[in-house]
């Protein structure tokens, strides 16, 4: 094979696989993010969006996709809570809300937060946490929502509790979380 004809394979070959978006980037750090969580037992089928910015500062260019974030998470309790799972949203704010949404401000006994239902919150998906109280337990979430929230560089967490109930006063350590994405 001709020289020139290697090297337009060779050429060709990259532009395929990078339309194909399988070019992996270095992966970046991620802040780590402590959410307080609020009592959920009044919470079933909803999913909580905590009203703070965990990815407030971190983008990525918007050629890129597949975004994933893994880390660390801890669930801390003082002995009355039992959650166990976690199905993690995201959003990538908190004005622009469907009418399934109900935002609540900070109370001595609740953080501040928005409510949905979660039927209507399936495309903000992310992920699901496994958790054991005070054990960091490995995770990785990704999805079109958290390529819209890493683009933007502003990602509000959203959870429903699945398994298990958080008391308020419980957080969720999200730590050495790091950001990697596809060309």
């Amino acid at each position: 094979m001709p020289r020139s004809a290697r090297s337009l394979l060779a050429l060709l070959s990259c532009t395929l696989i990078a339309g194909c978006g399988l070019i992996p980037t270095p992966s970046v750090d991620v802040q780590d993010s402590r959410l307080d969580l609020p009592s959920s037992g009044a919470l079933s089928g909803k999913v909580v969006y905590l009203q703070r910015d965990s990815l407030a500062g971190s983008s990525v260019p918007a050629a890129l996709q597949q975004v994933t974030v893994r880390g660390t998470a801890t669930y801390r309790t003082g002995g009355l809570g039992t959650l166990r799972t976690v199905d993690m949203y995201v959003r990538t704010d908190l004005t622009t809300l469907p009418a399934t949404c109900t935002k609540y401000a900070a109370s001595p006994t609740a953080p501040g937060m928005v409510v949905c239902d979660a039927p209507g919150e399936a495309a903000q998906a992310i992920g699901q946490l496994n958790l054991t109280a005070g054990q960091g337990v490995a995770f990785t979430l990704g999805g079109a929502a958290l390529d819209a929230a890493a683009k933007a560089g502003h990602g509000f967490f959203g959870m429903r509790f699945s398994d298990g109930q958080s008391v308020f006063g419980d957080t969720l350590d999200l730590t050495g979380m790091k950001a990697s994405a596809r060309l």
